[in-house]
């Protein structure tokens, strides 16, 4: 494969990033247009002048109101883009004779990435709620009032199943397996990492964010599959959305010593998670059988 110059890396690992955050800002601009337009019509063109506040403060409100859909509706409308920027990686790989395929997991080899999944968001959850991080960030409380404000059928969908594939494909399908090409997996995991704490925008989630991704990456790097990281991202989040919305655990947020009981206990399943798929996930890479003269 031709030497990349270090302009080129970075717009390789940049741009599928940059498809996501041009769709939202479309989608997003189409609805503030769609919005001032008919807020404006409900008032009186004479006073238009005299109600300017109150009209900017509804149209604030507004949209505000309607964050999350355009989220999921961005999302949508990404996902193909992002589908075809994976297929086109891949034949790249194939064209340079890179590409390698493994052994395909079992559907029950994936329970195990469902419940890691389950447990590193109540955990992560719980340890920062414990280190007191999120009284320090306002924006973090801003967005979780905008992502869980009750539209429960939409944050499952949105939240838990259409945003993980999305986030996985910019962020493992792209942006690692990228970085893998001219790093050591280590590095690339950080620098991975690094970037998509950063794109959460605040402090609380960033950190969340951080070690999370290190987790996507490590089952990614075991299945060999963007299923894994999927899997695991869309469980955290559907979690978060149920404890979040549903008030499913509020027992354990009653006393230090239920809060701390459940803490541990999630700690202990994530790390009995990860035992199993280190004994029980062995995919081993496929060769192509060559024709000899002897056969």
């Amino acid at each position: 494969m031709k030497q990349e110059s270090w302009g080129r890396r970075i717009w390789r690992l940049l741009y599928p990033g940059l498809t996501y955050f041009g769709i939202c800002f479309i989608v997003e601009a189409a609805a503030a247009v769609w919005i001032a337009f008919t807020t404006v019509s409900r008032y009186d063109i004479g006073t238009l002048s005299s109600q300017i506040n109150q009209i900017v403060n509804e149209m604030l409100q507004r949209t505000l109101s309607i964050a999350l859909e355009l989220q999921v509706i961005a999302a949508a409308l990404t996902l193909p883009v992002l589908i075809l920027y994976y297929r086109m990686d891949r034949k790249r790989e194939a064209a340079a004779g890179q590409a390698r395929s493994y052994q395909k997991a079992r559907p029950w080899q994936f329970l195990p990435v469902i419940v890691l999944g389950m447990t590193a968001c109540l955990a992560g959850n719980n340890l920062i709620m414990a280190s007191g991080l999120y009284q320090v960030s306002e924006s973090y409380q801003e967005i979780s009032e905008l992502l869980y404000g009750g539209k429960l059928a939409i944050e499952f969908i949105g939240l838990g199943i259409l945003v993980p594939v999305v986030e996985e494909m910019i962020f493992r399908g792209l942006m690692y397996r990228r970085l893998r090409e001219y790093t050591p997996m280590g590095p690339a995991a950080v620098v991975c990492s690094l970037i998509f704490a950063f794109y959460h925008g605040n402090l609380v989630q960033g950190v969340y964010a951080f070690c999370l991704s290190l987790l996507f990456i490590y089952v990614y790097e075991r299945f060999h599959s963007m299923a894994a990281p999927v899997l695991f991202h869309g469980a955290a989040n559907l979690v978060s959305v149920a404890v979040s919305e549903l008030g499913l655990l509020d027992w354990a947020y009653r006393s230090a010593g239920t809060f701390w009981g459940m803490t541990v206990l999630c700690c202990g399943l994530l790390i009995l998670m990860v035992y199993l798929i280190e004994r029980f996930v062995h995919l081993e890479e496929l060769t192509e059988k060559k024709e000899t003269g002897a056969e």
